[in-house]
């Protein structure tokens, strides 16, 4: 509510200045309604009608009220939403965990023993050396 009233006080200020009197472009950027050395005087009067100066009020008003209407379906459409139902996994999926260089104990069937465990080192299981133990 306070922008519609800083908007009408705003454009009250500005038609009392229009009514005010002459305004002086004074070089270097500055403006002024006393005359200067140098000055120009500046044409400061809306010529538009008072129909065309209506319309365009109204045409921003309805600007206003669109981009209220686009701002609230922004805010609504970024509010997380609740999660019903989820047919995949509870937690959320991730990188295997890695092991951080622990070596097991016990039997390792099939691996082959290298200096470089991080490259895949196939083995041909009818190479393996039999045992000679008989019971």
């Amino acid at each position: 509510m306070k922008q519609p009233a800083l908007a009408f006080v705003l454009l009250a200020f500005a038609s009392i200045a229009q009514a005010a009197g002459p305004i002086y472009r004074c070089g270097g950027g500055t403006y002024s309604q006393v005359p200067c050395a140098g000055g120009t005087l500046v044409e400061a009067a809306d010529p538009r009608t008072a129909a065309q100066r209506a319309e365009a009020r109204r045409v921003a008003a309805a600007e206003r009220k669109a981009a209220q209407t686009l701002e609230r379906d922004r805010i609504a459409a970024e509010k997380p939403r609740p999660v019903i139902g989820s047919l995949g996994p509870s937690t959320s999926a991730s990188a295997p965990a890695r092991d951080s260089g622990r070596v097991a104990k016990g039997k390792v069937k099939g691996k082959a023993k290298s200096k470089d465990d991080g490259d895949f080192v196939a083995v041909d299981p009818s190479a393996r050396k039999k045992s000679s133990r008989r019971k």
